[in-house]
């Protein structure tokens, strides 16, 4: 007998960090999204985001994303983020996230400005590995531009500072 539950103590354990080193502590989650806008001026965003995490435990990840966030302006967010789920890994999971970081802007006359994302979410397990997204939030995105007005009599130019925000849809998935 005593062996017995040595041997299934010696293939417990083996079971257990083999299931312990499948687990992987890297993960990335992709997001396209859009959005209701509820500032003046009104602009419907279009993001596309890739987020890398470190998965501290199985419900806490921490990482940094980046993506191309589009208002009227093309915008290139940098940001920390953070995700939690709020129960256990299921078929369906709940999570709450949030990015904070700074927005840069590739075209001339124009300058990045703070990027701010909490999001509520569902993750569903559709695959074995792999998790669909379904998430809402809020995006506050800020910027400045320089503006040109021109006509018969003056040329002016001035800098506008814009700050977007708008309910966040996106749909995405964890590979």
């Amino acid at each position: 007998m005593k062996k017995i539950i040595l041997f299934l103590s010696i293939m417990l354990t083996g079971m257990m960090t083999v299931n312990a080193q499948e687990e992987s502590k890297i993960s990335f989650s992709g997001y396209l999204g859009t959005g209701l806008a509820m500032s003046t001026p009104a602009r419907t965003p279009v993001t596309l985001h890739v987020i890398g995490y470190y998965n501290i435990s199985n419900r806490f990840s921490a990482g940094v994303g980046t993506g191309v966030s589009v208002y009227e302006k093309t915008l290139i967010p940098l940001y920390a983020d953070v995700k939690y789920k709020l129960s256990a890994p299921h078929k369906f999971t709940p999570y709450a996230e949030c990015g904070c970081g700074y927005s840069f802007a590739p075209q001339n006359n124009t300058n990045g400005g703070f990027y701010f994302s909490p999001t509520i979410g569902v993750e569903w397990s559709a695959f074995k590995k792999n998790k669909v997204l379904f998430a809402v939030g809020y995006e506050l995105q800020e910027f400045e531009r320089l503006k040109q007005f021109e006509n018969q009599y003056m040329k002016t130019e001035f800098q506008e500072s814009l700050s977007h925000g708008s309910i966040a849809l996106k749909v995405g998935m964890t590979f």
